[in-house]
């Protein structure tokens, strides 16, 4: 057995000279940077999974960069829903994205006002916006059928989409004042001698909405108007818009992809009582009696089975 420490790179007996470093022994001249492999200062390297890097290789390969500011993070960091990192004050610097959180550097911003509250939307999601009625339509027609696919009917009733502004929205949701609203179910009753009559013109959706988030509001708003269809007015707001979000929820499951896993965590995580109790609520009944028996049930009871919706 050698007497003689052993080099961890050439893993032979070290006689004369050495270095000490990272719990090992090396030749000095086998001293070298696991990157490059260029000599390193014994007094300013990093220890790369037990082999030394210089300082720059480090950072090129081996840190995790900012993608706002590209410094190297250090320490603690925040990590939005799409996996991106950064420096923590850039979430007290930047506006967060409407639509999909990301935050968004000046240079990247574009202000739109609603209703004197300003808001910004990414790149990414302006890039795939739908913001004309020719873009809309093919895309409404789709998600009628896969509605009607569900085991959700309308008697035939010809529904039509819209695509408004912000003003526009804003009329048709009359006193129901809500700034996050991104579509609504134009919806008329009339009241005579023999009773309430529904009539249901179709549905409205704010313009310049991403293309994902625009299928999943779109049939959020097909499940409010199909509710009205068939004359089911007794249920709480929970029941009401956690089914409309259970709706949405299917289908961006079977769009699967990474926009629409994004939009389905968000559905899962909402604290709101009405829409995230709602949706979690809704969805412990489809997975208890199965999602076409709660469709049949509401339809025939007007009612949420083994529940009084309240």
């Amino acid at each position: 057995m050698s007497a003689y420490p052993i080099c961890k790179s050439c893993k032979k007996p070290i006689s004369g000279t050495h270095i000490k470093a990272l719990g090992a022994d090396w030749h000095p001249e086998h001293f070298l940077c696991a990157s490059c492999g260029q000599p390193v200062n014994q007094s300013a390297f990093k220890d790369y999974q037990g082999w030394p890097l210089h300082i720059e290789c480090f950072q090129r390969q081996a840190a995790t960069y900012c993608a706002y500011c590209n410094k190297v993070l250090v320490g603690q960091y925040q990590m939005d829903g799409w996996g991106t990192k950064f420096c923590p004050e850039h979430s007290k610097q930047y506006p967060v994205c409407r639509y999909c959180g990301r935050l968004i550097p000046p240079h990247q911003q574009e202000h739109i006002l609603i209703n004197s509250c300003g808001y910004v939307r990414c790149p990414v999601c302006r890039t795939i916006a739908i913001e004309t009625q020719e873009q809309a339509q093919p895309i409404f027609s789709l998600l009628a059928q896969w509605v009607n696919s569900q085991g959700l009917r309308y008697n035939n009733l010809p529904l039509c989409i819209e695509v408004i502004d912000t003003t526009r929205l804003s009329e048709y949701m009359g006193q129901i004042k809500d700034a996050n609203s991104l579509g609504a179910t134009r919806v008329q009753k009339a009241i005579s001698t023999f009773g309430t009559k529904v009539t249901v013109s179709g549905i409205a959706i704010l313009k310049g909405l991403p293309s994902t988030l625009f299928h999943g509001v779109t049939v959020h708003e097909l499940g409010h108007a199909w509710i009205a269809v068939h004359g089911i007015t007794g249920l709480e707001k929970w029941a009401e818009e956690g089914f409309c979000q259970l709706l949405t929820h299917r289908l961006l499951g079977q769009i699967a992809t990474v926009e629409s896993k994004y939009h389905t965590i968000a559905i899962e995580r909402n604290n709101d009582p009405v829409y995230g109790e709602g949706f979690r609520r809704v969805r412990a009944v489809a997975e208890n009696v199965g999602f076409q028996h709660m469709v049949n049930f509401l339809l025939t009871s007007k009612r949420l089975p083994g529940a009084n919706s309240n």
